[in-house]
């Protein structure tokens, strides 16, 4: 470009508005720095290697542009144009991190009680040869799944493998017999409710690219106790996140069962007025952590009040369970034993009554042995009189 050009197009932009005086708002400081650096910043061209590019760039000026004084239309134009730039990269940036959580595909399964239930599955972002975590996520009573959109995104980029459930008589998995039973807090509504993630565990089991091994449920409210006496019941249960927990929602208490739960991670999540049922609860077994929070809100509410809880559950998740495994045993979810890859006992195990444990520490240190036969090929024969 000549230099009258380069100089016609310095006028150009001075006539839009720009002035180093003019009075930013402070959303567009940032797109008014660069501009100024733009404008302001000399040309040091390379020396050119022929000798036909160093007589072109001869004919550029390098001398420093200058920003000069302009009437106060056109730094309201530039102001606007400024304004409009940084709202435009917000609007981006928010775009891009909306879309790091997989579009979620509704699903409905049944239960083992015939009920139908609708769920949001986001499947694993990345295909991995060990197979994704898996998360189920419960809510509160009386609301459903929605209230973990912000949830998603963290687990999704963190690599699992996502179902929000909406539980019985809740959200999409509402017929008009159970909302009268929501209605009139029924109790027995929530101790059925343990069904409900049955289900849901055996239909994310025979999806694929999951990794069975590695399994986290989160919980709010009255979800907290679905949550740990389903985990009582089903040992693969790695890790449980529970936003106020309490202890005995609805008449579901869970005081009986935390006892039972052994070899697992938990983590209480609660505000202040709510610190000494989180407390007390944690005493009643091992390997729970509490964090109190700041403010009043309960549940899955404590999302929009608590900065960056999302992704500390995220993170906190992905330690508990661990890396893959290429030591996995296998057992009964009304079983007391474990068995070895290969074993003859695998085969006689129902689809649905199987689970896996990435070690046999871990399936010890949950309360299983061993078992002392590989099949029934090798059990001793029986004596016959």
């Amino acid at each position: 470009m000549s230099a009258v050009g380069w100089r016609g197009l310095t006028r150009g932009i001075r006539a839009a508005g720009e002035t180093h005086r003019s009075r930013t708002p402070g959303c567009a400081r940032p797109c008014h720095a660069a501009v100024k650096q733009l404008m302001t910043t000399r040309v040091r061209p390379q020396r050119a290697r022929h000798r036909t590019g160093r007589r072109a760039l001869r004919g550029l000026s390098c001398t420093p542009i200058r920003a000069a004084p302009v009437n106060p239309q056109g730094r309201e134009v530039m102001r606007k144009l400024s304004c409009s730039l940084c709202a435009l990269l917000v609007v981006s940036l928010l775009c891009a991190a909306i879309a790091t959580a997989s579009e979620p595909r509704e699903v409905t399964f049944r239960t083992f009680d015939n009920v139908t239930l609708s769920a949001d599955y986001h499947e694993p972002k990345a295909a991995d040869p060990h197979g994704a975590p898996i998360a189920i996520l419960l809510h509160m009573y009386r609301v459903d799944r929605t209230s973990y959109r912000t949830l998603v995104g963290p687990l999704h980029e963190a690599g699992f493998a996502v179902l929000a459930l909406d539980l019985r008589g809740h959200g999409k998995s509402a017929t008009p017999e159970l909302r009268k039973r929501v209605e009139a807090r029924d109790p027995k509504l929530c101790e059925e409710m343990h069904q409900d993630l049955r289900a849901a565990y055996d239909w994310l089991a025979q999806q694929p690219g999951v990794d069975r091994a590695r399994f986290a449920l989160v919980g709010a409210s009255i979800g907290c106790s679905v949550a740990l006496r389903y985990a009582v019941e089903d040992k693969s249960v790695d890790a449980i996140v529970c936003l106020s927990p309490g202890p005995k929602y609805l008449g579901l208490d869970v005081t009986g069962e935390l006892p039972k739960l052994r070899g697992r991670k938990l983590w209480f999540v609660s505000p202040q007025k709510e610190r000494a049922d989180a407390e007390s609860l944690a005493k009643l077994t091992e390997g729970v952590e509490v964090k109190v929070v700041p403010g009043d809100a309960h549940g899955t509410d404590l999302f929009g009040q608590v900065n960056g809880l999302e992704q500390q559950i995220a993170e906190y998740l992905k330690r508990a369970v661990g890396a893959p495994s290429d030591a996995i045993v296998y057992g009964s979810i009304r079983g007391e034993v474990y068995h070895l890859p290969g074993a003859g006992w695998i085969e006689q195990i129902k689809p649905t009554n199987l689970r896996h444990y990435s070690s046999a520490h871990e399936a010890e240190a949950r309360g299983l042995r061993a078992a002392k036969s590989r099949g029934p090929q090798d059990k001793p024969p029986t004596k016959t009189p």
